[in-house]
């Protein structure tokens, strides 16, 4: 469940705006400002609902993207990936988990993947469009994926997202609400992506590798 936390978080903040067929030229150029951004810093809320049961967390997350590099800070955790192994860090327990991702994990992780994934990995529609804000629905093509779809509302006035979410085949959902999104001032250095074990002599560092 983290991993795909962590996975849709990522591609909540490439989506910035909606993609449908004639729409697809503003999703290219949406996208290809970000990448051409040396990092970006976001700011944002997750929220995981599940309707049938009455749940609802709300948490407050912020990230960082350089690169194929990235720093996630979501539900008291820290991620980190430097671009070859992921940093899973607990401050709650002392602990870190280390570990190199896998095949799937490596291609789902990379910015470069995330960017183009309304291209390759799902059908769209508009489903509809009133008071300035447009909303869409993603359809996977891989039946296998944990969600039946993915749900984006933008504001056609600057084609900026305010929400994208994740419709859970087990009734769990997650909501990603876009707060800020910004160039990180200066442009963090690569090993600020990189979990500082140096500096947290007290932490755990248990080596799945």
């Amino acid at each position: 469940m983290r991993y795909w936390i962590t996975i849709f978080i990522l591609i909540a903040v490439y989506l910035t705006t909606y993609a449908q067929n004639e729409a697809k030229t503003l999703l290219d150029k949406s996208t290809a400002k970000i990448k051409a951004l040396p990092a970006v810093e976001i700011d944002f809320t997750l929220t995981m609902e599940n309707k049938a049961e009455d749940i609802q967390e709300v948490h407050e997350g912020k990230a960082w993207m350089k690169g194929n590099l990235y720093k996630l800070h979501v539900m008291d955790v820290e991620n980190y990936y430097d671009g070859k192994n992921i940093y899973t860090y607990m401050p709650e327990v002392k602990e870190v988990n280390l570990k190199n991702p896998s095949d799937e994990e490596e291609e789902m992780l990379s910015p470069t993947k995330i960017f183009d994934i309304h291209n390759t990995g799902f059908t769209q529609k508009l489903v509809s469009q009133e008071k300035g804000i447009a909303y869409i629905e993603l359809y996977p093509l891989d039946e296998d994926k944990n969600f039946t779809k993915i749900g984006i509302q933008v504001k056609t006035a600057d084609s900026s997202i305010e929400e994208v979410k994740s419709f859970g085949k087990d009734g769990n959902n997650l909501i990603i609400k876009i707060k800020n999104i910004k160039q990180p001032t200066p442009v963090p250095a690569d090993s600020f992506f990189k979990f500082d074990t140096a500096a947290h002599p007290e932490v755990e560092v248990i080596d799945m590798r």
